[in-house]
């Protein structure tokens, strides 16, 4: 893809069109143009959700094709469902260049000769896996399948205090949801980015490129992520807990990592004047 086709600058005119969140777009421009994935391929987006990431992918295929899939349930997700995100966006033009599907990636990669895609993109995905060995399972199913393997996750890591209280909340948040075997939360393996890059060298796959950004101050992420475990002042959290999960140490560790959250919010907007996302890492293999 070429500069000006992933430009953020793009983001407000692809978001009115598309119904889409404007610096939620503009971020995944950014990633887009890490990627550097031609405009004409065909392109198997894992773990696509509502659709945000497939709809700027779309916009910016000259002459390509999107096969988007999810596991999730289509009445998952709010305010818009799975379902209805996917109807939405495949009524609009760039409909014609997405096919949307419910599949375990696995399977489908299973039945798809060598060579079928040009990439593969896993985009702020990976955290929704239950295991790291679920990850590795894909990676290895993608491989041979996919010319190039193309992920962007939070780096679970930040230049300075600003983006601290998003580490730490996706910490505490990845280490309650572990311990709830049948969790649908967002984050239920939060993996660092040395991580990922050991499970794709595992299943195959070697690293060619890769960065660590700052995402805008204007993403609402890490505002949205703090204020879910600090609802009710955490109280809801530290329920959720106890009403899964049996251990009394790990009730005793969850409550010391939400104090932690608390300080850092504190000291974050503070010093800061709000909440600001942690560093974003993208990889690509071949």
């Amino acid at each position: 893809m070429t500069d000006s086709m992933v430009s953020p600058s793009n983001a407000a005119t692809l978001a009115k069109r598309y119904g889409l969140l404007e610096h939620q777009t503009e971020h995944r421009l950014k990633i887009l143009r890490s990627f550097d994935i031609p405009p004409t391929g065909k392109i198997l987006e894992i773990g696509c959700g509502q659709g945000d990431m497939t709809a700027v992918l779309a916009s910016t295929l000259l002459d390509g094709q999107v096969d988007a899939i999810d596991p999730a349930p289509l009445d998952y997700g709010s305010p818009e469902t799975l379902g209805q995100a996917q109807a939405r966006l495949s009524s609009l033009d760039i409909g014609t260049r997405i096919a949307f599907h419910q599949s375990n990636p696995v399977s489908w990669l299973e039945r798809k000769e060598q060579g079928a895609y040009d990439a593969a993109i896993l985009c702020h995905c990976l955290w929704y896996f239950a295991s790291i060995d679920e990850v590795r399972r894909v990676l290895e199913a993608a491989r041979g399948k996919a010319k190039r393997l193309c992920t962007a996750e939070w780096a679970l890591q930040a230049a300075g205090m600003e983006g601290q209280t998003h580490v730490l909340t996706a910490l505490a948040r990845g280490t309650c949801e572990s311990h709830i075997p049948d969790s649908t939360q967002n984050i239920r393996t939060p993996l660092h980015s040395a991580q990922i890059k050991r499970v794709a060298e595992e299943a195959g796959w070697t690293l060619v490129r890769e960065e660590t950004w700052a995402p805008g101050p204007e993403l609402e992420d890490a505002k949205w992520e703090v204020g879910m475990i600090l609802r009710d002042d955490g109280r809801k959290f530290l329920e959720r807990a106890r009403g899964n999960i049996e251990e009394e140490r790990v009730h005793v560790l969850l409550e010391s990592m939400l104090h932690a959250v608390k300080n850092a919010k504190t000291k974050e907007e503070e010093e800061s004047r709000g909440l600001s996302c942690m560093d974003v890492w993208t990889g690509v293999f071949e």
